[in-house]
């Protein structure tokens, strides 16, 4: 039997790991492999008896997608160095992360830039950096959970 089922976990998670960290050093860095974007209106087809009643855990959800500070501040960093600006990056950027039951890595990741935060290589960087967490798995169908956090939480910094 197919059915046509919504899961949506919101999640908020506001600002971003200190800029003075290493890079990388709170999560391990995003690969340059492409993860796929997803429509978020199209109908989600599944079989009910593919799947499990279970929901992801939110705290471990916001766990793993936390490990990502640092890779997220690489991402800033080097869109900075393409625009040979040190200036901070205004704005927040809003994900959607299509989560995978049977596996670690999502099955997509969605990302909405704020205005002038500069071009699409930061936005792809971005959604490597989030696709590269270690989501937990668990025994349900597929949900899309959300992220919100400041772009650049950072100052004004020179570039050498």
């Amino acid at each position: 039997m197919r059915v046509a089922m919504w899961c949506v976990v919101a999640v908020a998670v506001i600002g971003c790991g200190s800029p003075a960290e290493k890079p990388g050093e709170r999560g391990r860095k995003a690969s340059m492999a492409s993860i796929a974007s997803f429509d978020p209106d199209a109908a989600v087809q599944f079989d009910l008896e593919a799947y499990g009643t279970d929901r992801p855990d939110q705290y471990a959800i916001e766990q793993a997608f936390s490990t990502q500070y640092g890779a997220f501040d690489e991402c800033v960093a080097a869109a900075k160095k393409r625009k040979k600006s040190g200036k901070q990056l205004p704005g927040d950027v809003s994900m959607a992360i299509k989560l995978d039951p049977k596996s670690n890595k999502p099955f997509a990741v969605n990302a909405e830039m704020p205005d002038g935060a500069g071009d699409g290589k930061l936005k792809d960087c971005l959604r490597e950096a989030a696709a590269a967490a270690q989501y937990p798995k668990y025994d349900g169908p597929p949900v899309v959970v959300k992220f919100n956090f400041e772009l650049d939480p950072g100052g004004d910094v020179e570039l050498e």
